[in-house]
């Protein structure tokens, strides 16, 4: 029987696209693309099709060919003609008409990105936002115009207010006063100045109680907001409506600094030594440096605001980029609290985690209004020690054993395992003793003390949110302290040494940043009570409420010990042999580290410092590093720049 042939099958080929025909005007768009590869920082010159050429414009985001796939970029502009040598690729398509980049900030994202040794588009991640298909109508925020307020205004240099309103461009760093709301003096300032003004604040709470008083307060400006809580459609709804410039004010966090205000007359950076200003993310910029940048570019003026400086605008008052705006002492006299501290640690009143002193405090608090008692960790027992050695009691994994709840059962705080016969390798203790205090455990204490008395408890999980009008206790771990509406009676700080006793360089900086503006919250002449000695340099400074002296020690002290922001520091992470190596090529030039550990076993650290006048070319050698080993294809290493914490 003759085999029939099986039938032909056809092969289904795609044929290829013919590009169309180049525009007739500025046929090449040069584009920012996103190449994930670290090296490849730069502009690449594409066709533009003649179909694409009245949308492709400077600012939208396209769709290119790159390397056999396909990229996002950003058009930066257009032009005629081109260096490129060979075979020019067209544009795939535009992804969105509306121009998202401006080119103020494709400025400001360049001097940062070469500022903190990073990629143009990782800082462009955070400057554009995410383009969405359905745009929600925006409802700005407007109250009616009000006439200057001159209670708030009148402790300060009225020569200021004049310049302001004049618009002078000028640059200064701002302590108000305690016992004071600084978001109304604030808003005296935006009524003075006319154009667009920047707010930032360092969390979506502040933004919310800053747009409040600002309401309050009567701008006669046209509000927006930007933070965290905001959704995607509402994020790409407020930028284009600041990008069409509908809004003269817009109050934000970190990231509204790379907003595209147009006109832009005054930033206001408020408590500019607050680490959530600082991006954890690659390339890790600041934004008050950030501010500073972008003032010099537009030359707009500049207020940073902090109840206490850090120590980088302590650097720049002294240098004279910064001027202080500051109410005679005698004024901070009137309106500071009353400071008590620890004199005698062997005296029998102020002795034990709550001292005799600190009840007192309370008691007497409590008899005019609420009393606000802080204390730095969360939980209920953060840490156990050996009671016969004072080791630290551990698991065998290394993590620390804590009391994680009421129930009193002890766990490895980092492997979460039970221990019920726990042994110290020290000494062979089966003792404990509580080392670390949380917030859970001591409202036990104080409800105990208090029988009776409300008690609120406030933390980053359950933060309170409305404002303290009644008599009580509120008990606050840091950063999550309430308002009270006619300030605290008293204030009790517990656990004060936790905050001096941090492996950090900026330990002392951040407690007296957060002494300072705890201490604000109470009323004027109110009972503050700190469990530190009162020869404590930083008590010392509470007490004439005078946070520049104590700055401008701690500023001279890191001269001498070449540390930051006397010296410019560059902390890099990678794998041990390489980053061995980095060292041993830049300790010719700059001061290096010995190898330190890390979370993971497999990377090192190093520091890498510089003199004030070799800042800038350390941070591009650095970059230049960098970029050599992308180009060999090696494992990429991790910099950070002026990094918070040493």
């Amino acid at each position: 029987m003759a085999q029939v042939p099986k039938a032909l099958t056809l092969v289904r080929q795609r044929t290829p696209k013919i590009p169309g025909k180049p525009a007739n005007n500025s046929p090449i768009a040069r584009v920012l693309v996103d190449t994930g590869v670290f090296h490849l920082d730069q502009e690449f010159d594409f066709l533009v099709p003649e179909e694409l050429s009245e949308i492709a414009k400077p600012g939208v985001s396209v769709l290119v060919p790159f390397n056999g796939r396909k990229c996002d970029g950003y058009i930066v502009g257009r032009a005629n003609s081109s260096a490129h040598i060979g075979r020019m690729q067209y544009l795939d398509k535009v992804n969105n008409e509306t121009p998202l980049l401006t080119a103020n900030i494709l400025n400001l994202s360049r001097t940062v990105a070469h500022k903190y040794a990073g990629n143009i588009m990782d800082v462009l991640r955070f400057a554009l936002p995410s383009a969405v298909s359905s745009v929600k109508n925006v409802s700005l925020s407007y109250s009616a115009p009000q006439p200057r307020n001159n209670e708030i205004i009148k402790h300060y240099p009225q020569s200021y207010f004049e310049s302001l309103k004049n618009g002078e461009a000028s640059h200064v760093i701002w302590t108000p006063l305690p016992a004071t709301e600084p978001f109304e003096l604030m808003a005296e300032f935006c009524k003075l100045r006319s154009g667009n003004i920047l707010i930032l604040v360092p969390d979506s709470k502040s933004v919310d109680r800053c747009l409040q008083v600002f309401l309050a307060s009567g701008l006669g400006k046209n509000i927006c907001t930007w933070s965290s809580e905001l959704t995607k459609s509402q994020r790409y709804s407020n930028y284009l409506e600041i990008l069409k410039g509908n809004v003269q004010l817009v109050i934000g966090v970190r990231g509204a600094i790379f907003l595209p205000i147009q006109r832009l007359s005054l930033i206001i950076v408020w408590e500019e030594g607050n680490k959530n200003y600082s991006e954890i993310r690659s390339p890790g910029w600041h934004a008050r440096e950030v501010a500073i940048e972008r003032t010099k570019q537009e030359g707009c003026s500049l207020i940073l605001g902090s109840l206490s400086p850090s120590l980088i605008a302590t650097k720049y008052l002294l240098a004279g980029w910064l001027k202080p705006l500051n109410p005679l002492q005698e004024i901070f006299k009137e309106y500071s609290p009353k400071f008590i501290g620890i004199s005698e640690i062997s005296s029998p009143d102020q002795r034990g985690r709550i001292s005799t002193k600190a009840w007192k405090t309370i008691q007497r608090g409590l008899q005019t209004g609420p009393v606000l008692v802080q204390v730095p960790l969360r939980g209920y027992i953060r840490s156990l020690i050996c009671q016969k050695c004072a080791n630290h009691a551990r698991c065998q994994c290394g993590g620390k054993l804590i009391i994680a709840s009421v129930n009193k059962n002890i766990v490895c705080g980092l492997c979460g395992v039970f221990q019920s016969d726990w042994q110290c390798t020290y000494c062979a203790g089966s003792a404990f003793r509580h080392a670390a205090i949380g917030d859970e455990r001591t409202l036990e204490e104080i409800g105990k003390a208090f029988p009776g008395t409300p008690i609120r408890n406030s933390n980053q999980e359950s933060m309170i949110l409305d404002e303290i009008e009644d008599s009580c206790i509120v008990l606050a771990t840091p950063g999550s302290e309430p308002q009270a509406k006619k300030g605290y009676a008293a204030i009790v700080f517990l656990d004060s040494r936790i905050f001096l006793e941090r492996a950090s360089v900026n330990a002392e900086e951040q407690a007296r940043l957060n002494w300072f503006s705890v201490s604000a919250l109470a009323t004027k002449n109110a009972q503050v009570f700190l469990d530190v000695v009162v020869s404590n340099p930083n008590f010392q400074a509470l007490l004439r409420w005078d946070p520049w002296h104590a700055a401008s020690r701690d500023l001279l002290e890191r001269t001498a010990l070449h540390l930051p922001p006397q010296f410019k520091a560059v902390s890099v992470i990678g794998p041990h042999t390489d980053v061995h190596n980095m060292a041993l090529e830049f300790s010719g030039k700059y001061l290096v580290s010995s190898l330190q550990s890390t979370d993971d076993i497999y990377l090192s650290k190093i520091i890498l410092r510089g003199l004030d006048h070799q800042a800038q070319d350390l941070v591009d050698d650095v970059l230049h590093y960098c970029r050599i080993r992308s180009a060999h294809g090696l494992t990429a290493l991790k910099v950070r720049v002026d990094p918070i914490e040493l």
